[in-house]
C-alpha cells in the first residue's frame, strides 16, 4: 500500500541513530525499551504529550489511601511513575525499574485486592483481551477502576493509523489476535472494538463493569514529535502549541479529529 511505503521511506530517512539497527521483533526486547525510555526523557515535546496522557491516571489515583494498590500493566517505556509515585510497575520482561514481572493474563494478586489498574497504550497489545478482563474483574476491589489510554477510532484516525507501525483492523470479529510479541503484535482498534463497537457484548460478559468516563485528545502532534523511533519534525514549542490547539478543538468542537482516547471502567460496588 502507498501509506505503508511512505511510512517505510520516512522511517529509513528519519530513524533515530540509536535505533537504526532495530527492526521488527527487535523492538520487543528490553534493550529497545531502555533506549526508548531515554528518548522520552530527551524529547521535550514527546514528554509534554505523555504528561497529558498521564493526567487521567493521576486524577484517578488522587485521594486513595497510602496503602492502595495501584497497578500498571506494561510499564516498559511508560513514564507514569513520575506522576503516580506509589505505582506498582509490571511488564512481561524484566527491567530495573519494575516492581513485578508478570503477565496481564495471570496477575499475582488476591481476589478483590487491587484499587486501580492502569494501561497506557497497552490495551491494543493484549492479544488475549478476555483473559486480561477476567483477571481484572477478579483482582479489582468493588469500586476499583481500570483506566485506559489507547488509540481512538475516529474519522481522522482511520486514515492516520494507516501509516502507523502497529496494525489496525476495525472489522476484527474477536477481541484479540495471534502472536505473542510484546509490542510487534497488536490491533490499534482493540479498545474501540471491545468498549464501543461491541459494548453490548462487553456489558453482557462483564456486568460488574460500567464505562464511566470517555475523553479524547491528540491529532497530529504525536506524529510531529517523531514518537520513539524517528527524529522530531518541528521545534518543541511549536508542537506544544499545536497540541494545545488541537485538544481545544477536539474537546470543544469535534472528537472526530482525535487519535487518542481515555476510558475509565469502574467495577460496581
Amino acid at each position: 500500500m502507498i501509506a505503508t511505503a511512505l511510512r517505510n521511506i520516512a522511517d529509513r530517512l528519519l530513524r533515530l541513530p540509536e535505533l537504526r539497527e532495530f527492526e521488527g521483533a527487535d523492538f520487543d526486547s528490553p534493550q529497545a525499551a531502555v533506549i526508548e525510555k531515554k528518548i522520552l526523557q530527551r524529547k521535550k515535546a514527546l514528554k509534554a504529550l505523555y504528561d497529558e496522557y498521564s493526567r487521567p491516571f493521576a486524577e484517578s489515583a488522587r485521594g486513595l489511601p497510602p496503602d492502595a494498590v495501584i497497578l500498571e500493566i506494561g510499564s516498559g517505556t511508560s513514564p507514569l511513575k513520575w506522576s503516580v509515585p506509589n505505582l506498582v510497575c509490571t511488564d512481561v520482561v524484566r527491567f530495573d525499574w519494575l516492581d513485578i514481572v508478570c503477565s496481564a493474563y495471570s496477575l499475582p494478586f488476591e481476589d478483590s485486592s487491587v484499587d486501580r489498574i492502569f494501561l497506557m497504550f497497552v490495551w491494543h497489545h493484549l492479544g488475549r483481551l478476555e483473559d486480561f478482563l477476567d483477571e481484572a474483574r477478579r483482582c479489582l476491589k468493588p469500586g476499583g477502576e481500570i483506566v485506559i489510554v489507547d488509540p481512538a477510532i475516529t474519522v481522522f484516525s482511520r486514515v492516520y493509523y494507516k501509516i502507523h507501525v502497529d496494525q489496525m483492523d476495525v472489522r476484527a470479529d474477536r477481541w484479540g489476535f495471534d502472536g505473542e510479541g510484546r509490542l510487534t503484535d497488536s490491533n490499534i482498534a482493540l479498545a474501540w472494538i471491545a468498549l464501543f463497537r461491541d459494548r453490548d457484548r462487553f456489558m453482557r460478559l462483564y456486568p460488574e463493569f460500567t464505562i464511566e468516563k470517555v475523553g479524547y485528545n491528540t491529532c497530529i502532534s504525536f506524529l510531529l514529535t517523531g514518537g520513539f523511533r524517528i527524529r522530531q519534525l518541528l521545534p518543541s514549542m511549536v508542537i506544544k502549541t499545536i497540541f494545545n490547539v488541537e485538544n481545544w478543538v477536539i474537546r470543544n468542537i469535534t472528537s472526530q479529529l482525535a487519535t487518542t482516547m481515555t476510558v475509565t471502567v469502574r467495577k460496581m460496588e
